[in-house]
């Protein structure tokens, strides 16, 4: 019986130590993530990270990670060689498998935030707004009726094509105060200047959009993203 105490005994200290040394790993891997998100190419500002359930030690043995989730004021995507800011994120990477002690690579990285109308007129090279009621508002500069640099407002519903990275502006119409336009020509500016807009991250897919006051709300799905600590 004595002997079987013995065993007891150190058979809890050894889930002790087990429980004591997965709770420390947690916590130093939870702040090397927020270290490795602020200085990777993402730049991300203020991120946090919320490890899975599930031993990170047993995950490492084998080569891989647990998942991980979090959030960030904004980060930065580069978008058509420019780098564009993006807010209020949330993000998932998932598939992590570890390349070395300093090393990983997320399989899959999910990510939602907004695209601010700032950004997105840098990206359309034209002044993008709200234009209400899930519409956007693209404001051209355009010659009709012997007036030189008219500014046409057209107001438009986004639609993402994923396949191409592009977003159309579907349901277009003319919004111009002080120059009456019938439908014929209003139709011929839109079929003249109307273009889809290019909406492709370096090394990311953007899945779906959506309108709000702030800009547009995407979600983008980045894979095989390498991070160092």
């Amino acid at each position: 019986m004595r002997r079987l105490g013995i065993v007891a005994l150190v058979l809890g200290a050894l889930v002790v130590l087990a429980v004591g040394a997965e709770f420390l790993v947690r916590n130093q891997v939870s702040s090397q993530t927020v270290n490795a998100l602020a200085n990777s190419e993402y730049k991300a500002q203020n991120p946090t990270a919320n490890l899975a359930a599930g031993s990170v030690l047993l995950a490492a043995a084998q080569g891989g990670f647990v998942d991980i989730s979090g959030t960030a004021d904004s980060v930065t995507v580069p978008i058509e060689n420019q780098d564009v800011l993006v807010t209020g994120v949330t993000y998932h990477a998932s598939q992590i498998r570890l390349v070395s002690t300093t090393e990983a690579v997320i399989g899959q990285l999910d990510l939602t935030g907004t695209l601010g109308w700032a950004a997105i007129t840098e990206v359309a090279g034209l002044p993008v707004a709200s234009g209400g009621e899930g519409r956007v508002l693209v404001t051209y500069s355009v010659q009709v009726m012997g007036l030189n640099s008219l500014q046409i407002g057209i107001s438009a519903v986004p639609v993402l094509d994923v396949e191409t990275q592009q977003v159309r502006l579907d349901q277009s119409r003319i919004e111009v105060a002080g120059v009456a336009l019938n439908e014929t020509l209003s139709q011929q500016i839109i079929d003249r200047v109307v273009q889809p807009i290019p909406l492709a991250p370096d090394k990311a897919k953007v899945n779906s959009l959506v309108v709000v006051d702030d800009g547009l709300v995407v979600t983008l799905t980045a894979t095989e993203v390498p991070v160092r600590r």
